[in-house]
């Protein structure tokens, strides 16, 4: 546990010195005002990308596509995810949790980070809202970022619309 918390922590503070002087253009934030609101029900659209849903949500405050994806038990996101959101001042060293397991789809079990996401935000700010959840941090680059149950199981009912490429999330 204390090797992977050292990892994790490296990485961070690695990338912070060497991305110090970088001048690449960034990507703007997701527009997540498409969103519509009704009776405590926040419609969300998707796109298709590679035969799965994503939608737009904000981690800590940063804009990234989720893949919505009811087969993962929790949230996971790669460790590019984690960088992007240290590069904005939206996660530190504090927010570390820990280490955890998890069964990846080929069977194998794989050891990741655990950390706290403070926000996450679906559907904007008159949208679903949740505080303080963790999430795996696979310790490579290019892992999917995926939104599970374990945000899923924190609204009251969802629903994909697969005629008007929604997904409605109601609160609970």
């Amino acid at each position: 546990m204390k090797k992977l918390t050292i990892v994790l922590l490296s990485v961070v503070m690695l990338d912070a010195l060497f991305s110090s002087c970088d001048n690449k253009q960034k990507k703007p934030p997701v527009d997540l005002k498409e969103q519509v609101v009704q009776n405590g029900e926040v419609s969300v659209p998707y796109s298709e990308l590679g035969g799965v849903k994503t939608i737009p949500v904000k981690l800590n405050g940063v804009s990234m596509d989720m893949i919505f994806d009811t087969g993962c038990s929790g949230m996971s996101i790669s460790l590019n995810e984690l960088l992007t959101m240290q590069k904005n001042g939206k996660f530190s060293e504090n927010d570390i949790v820990g280490i955890t397991e998890a069964t990846i789809a080929d069977g194998s079990v794989v050891e990741n980070g655990l950390i706290n996401l403070h926000e996450v935000e679906i559907g904007g700010k008159d949208g679903i809202i949740l505080h303080n959840v963790k999430a795996s941090v696979a310790l490579n680059q290019i892992a999917p970022i995926l939104l599970g149950n374990g945000v899923i199981d924190a609204v009251a009912s969802v629903e994909v619309d697969n005629i008007n490429k929604i997904i409605k999330f109601k609160r609970r």
